[in-house]
């Protein structure tokens, strides 16, 4: 009976290993286009403690406003966002959800997005919110939606460029 305990517990294991084995490294900081944006490039602030990926968005306008957040999912969003060297993007794209999240100072609602965020060749779409992040230093922050199910967060990987 021990032989076989023994057993289950090296197999599970195993299988932990082997599944984190099959996943990409990514470091700390990263450099993150998104696909939609004509590849924008972003440096950007891995995150496994934030559970959705963010993107600095301001000047945000929904297309016939219906003046309440959740009634205005599935309509049209047009958002200007900026990377860390001051370069501009505007894009519009589909409300997917609006959430609401709370940090270190208040709780806010936010609406969602899908943008592809491609790192080294590889592209993931993924639910992304619209935040005012003009005082943060990385103007694009990648979460576990990112992160799961095919990347390991090592931090002493350096960004490629």
């Amino acid at each position: 009976m021990k032989k076989i305990v023994l057993l289950m517990c090296l197999s599970g294991l195993f299988a932990s290993f082997y599944s984190v084995a099959e996943k990409r490294s990514v470091g700390p900081v990263e450099y993150i286009k998104v696909t939609e944006l004509d590849n924008f490039k972003f440096l950007t602030r891995i995150d496994t403690g934030a559970n959705t990926t963010s993107i600095h968005a301001f000047d945000i306008k929904v297309n016939n406003d219906a003046g309440k957040m959740k009634a205005n999912i599935g309509k049209t969003v047009t958002f200007t966002t900026m990377n860390e060297k001051k370069e501009f993007r505007t894009y519009q794209a589909q409300i997917v959800d609006v959430v609401t999240i709370r940090n270190s100072i208040a709780k806010e609602q936010r609406y969602q997005v899908e943008l592809s965020l491609s790192w080294r060749g590889e592209s993931k779409k993924v639910v992304v919110n619209l935040s005012d992040r003009k005082k943060m230093s990385y103007k694009l922050l990648i979460g576990r939606n990112w992160l799961q199910g095919d990347y390991v967060v090592d931090v002493e990987m350096q960004p490629e460029e």
